[in-house]
């Protein structure tokens, strides 16, 4: 039977492991601002201009909610004139956990000071700069605008590279790493990004994977649910 696709507009979140270094230029002085310089360390291949800023993390003093700041970057849109996208979320180092509001879409690091300047004239404070040079788990809440492909897969439609596969179970981090080593120690082409995540739907949380191949092909994003779902199945016999 040939499925509709819907198109789906939810929120929920991502989670994964990036290699971040503090901003030293282009900021606010004495505010910690930082960089993900390879956002996704699983896939190698061709990307945008590395002048351009890829995710940007600025880091607060407190946990703000995810309500506060969509409500302060809705307002900002209205009168900045250049694009960019905002999350909040939190980065969990081995020492330490940081809130922050994660910033994508920026063309130039020229705009970061610009835009920290508008979230402080809207209540955000801003925590004190220190030299960071290292990996952390990244976990940021976010919304999603997709099309429901049928048989557990989910089509980004804000970034075409992306996509979404549905899990049975919900997995623990340590699972999920275990999970994707096994699977790229284990195919041809490994070379694409996995992150975990999760949709919230009316029937409850969705678990998922995230998948960034810039290749885009439906077999392959195939595969590797069938990997997934196979690793999950030889775990509970």
């Amino acid at each position: 039977m040939n499925h509709s696709e819907i198109k789906i507009e939810t929120f929920g979140y991502i989670k994964k492991e990036e290699s971040l270094v503090t901003v030293e230029s282009n900021i606010i002085p004495n505010t910690l601002v930082l960089e993900s310089r390879q956002p996704f360390p699983g896939y190698h291949g061709n990307f945008p201009d590395k002048s351009q800023p890829q995710s940007l993390f600025l880091i607060t003093t407190k946990d703000y909610s995810f309500e506060e700041v969509a409500r302060i970057t809705k307002n900002m849109c209205e009168s900045i004139k250049f694009n960019f996208n905002a999350s909040q979320g939190h980065l969990h180092f081995k020492s330490e956990t940081l809130p922050c509001i994660r910033i994508k879409y920026l063309r130039s690091f020229t705009f970061i000071p610009e835009l920290q300047t508008l979230f402080k004239d809207a209540g955000i404070k801003f925590a004190k700069q220190t030299h960071i040079n290292s990996s952390a788990i990244i976990v940021i809440n976010k919304s999603f605008f997709i099309s429901d492909k049928g048989d557990g897969l989910y089509k980004d439609l804000k970034e075409e590279s992306k996509c979404y596969i549905e899990l049975p179970s919900f997995l623990t981090w340590e699972q999920f790493k275990r999970y994707t080593e096994n699977i790229k120690h284990n195919i041809d082409n490994n070379n694409f990004d996995a992150a975990q995540g999760a949709f919230y739907r009316n029937e409850g949380i969705l678990d998922l994977v995230r998948i960034y191949d810039q290749e885009k092909n439906p077999e392959r994003i195939k595969l590797l649910q069938r990997a997934y779902l196979e690793e999950i199945r030889k775990s509970q016999l």
